[in-house]
């Protein structure tokens, strides 16, 4: 038997992770062997991925980054475009970036139209048209043949245009683990070289001090290998490690007595641990307007907007200070009544997130169905 083609596409490290345990969950259905091509990062390279750009050159942040990088990401999801018409693969995948995404699915949508060939286009992680942009469920189910949600309540945003839409729960929710909490603080500065350089510029002093007032804790720094360089630059503090390493970074996220973390998916993890946190951001003032301006949701932490309550404190824009962080760690840090009651409802948040089947399988289940 032939090698079955397919096409998968992650433009974010969070997304590659996901993609990675998608791929595995289609091989392990497969009779035939499998040969993946697309854009992905290293956990997709390790299952065999041919990834013909670096999964970096997907990774805008903000309007600001989006508009100034729009002209690079058009030439190369034509590039993308191109190759898939070449090769024919069985079915497209695109997990998580939404921005490159949509554009992508357009130009590819037409070029099949064109060619008068067609295969299932299939997105994983749906668009937070709850948050904002509501109107982007539509251009989806125009776009799409299938859409798997990580959360229950996406669902009905993309039902009402009949896009055929089943949720799978998050796989980071999936895997048990056995939490043994130690003295250890980490910080988690992002995963965009942009926003890693402004939040981490204001968690130096941060770090520096809460390192001197606390030293019976081990502190680190939760980062990847490409943005190691940087990071060393910016905080010059032998107390303080950086980790790169995917495998040790979870054990530390999962010992962690507390954590200081840039918003993102990373919080997911955090909550899936039961690491008490602090979730900070700061971005440039046009992004910083057009959020303040559009977005609709009073949080932007997932357990607080799923219980539509600050149970994790949030310090973003102009309240991300020196002074406001360390108020906070100080409340967090001496009053363990705080730290259970975030850990309360992580609990209960972990357990709302799962289908109680394994995400990736489930999805994969309901391709073949499909």
């Amino acid at each position: 038997m032939g090698e079955r083609c397919y096409y998968i596409l992650a433009g974010e490290t969070s997304a590659d992770i996901l993609a990675a345990q998608l791929m595995c969950a289609i091989k392990k259905n497969s009779i035939r062997p499998i040969n993946w091509i697309g854009i992905g990062g290293e956990k997709m390279e390790q299952l065999g991925l041919t990834s013909y750009r670096p999964i970096s050159e997907l990774s805008v942040i903000g309007i600001l980054d989006a508009i100034t990088s729009y002209f690079t990401l058009l030439q190369i999801a034509k590039e993308q475009v191109k190759q898939i018409i070449k090769s024919r693969p069985k079915a497209i995948f695109t997990v998580d970036t939404k921005q490159f995404s949509l554009k992508f699915a357009k130009l590819l949508r037409r070029e099949m139209d064109e060619v008068g060939w067609n295969v299932p286009i299939i997105q994983f992680v749906a668009p937070t048209v709850w948050a904002w942009k509501k109107y982007r469920a539509k251009i989806f189910a125009n776009l799409y043949d299938q859409l798997f949600v990580l959360f229950k309540f996406e669902k009905k945003y993309f039902d009402e245009y009949g896009l055929h839409t089943t949720w799978v729960g998050h796989q980071i929710f999936f895997d048990k683990v056995n939490i043994k909490k130690k003295n250890i603080i980490c910080f988690l500065p992002g995963s965009r070289e942009v926003e890693i350089m402004k939040n981490l510029s204001k968690m130096n002093k941060i770090l520096n001090d809460i390192s001197s007032e606390y030293p019976n804790f081990k502190f680190y720094i939760l980062g990847f290998d490409h943005h190691k360089q940087m990071i060393n630059q910016i905080i010059q503090n032998p107390k303080i490690k950086i980790i790169t390493n995917f495998n040790l970074k979870q054990k530390i996220m999962m010992q962690s007595s507390l954590a200081l973390a840039s918003s993102g998916s990373v919080t997911l993890e955090l909550s899936k641990y039961q690491t008490p946190m602090i979730v900070v951001y700061d971005t440039n003032y046009f992004t910083r307007l057009l959020i303040k301006l559009f977005v609709k949701v009073k949080f932007c932490s997932l357990i607080n907007i799923f219980f539509n309550k600050e149970i994790i404190p949030e310090l973003i824009f102009e309240n991300f200070t020196y002074t406001s962080v360390m108020s906070e760690f100080k409340k967090l840090l001496n009053d363990k009544k705080l730290r259970n009651k975030q850990i309360k409802y992580m609990s209960i948040f972990s357990k709302k997130m799962l289908n109680k089947r394994n995400p990736a399988e489930l999805l994969v289940e309901k391709i073949i169905k499909k």
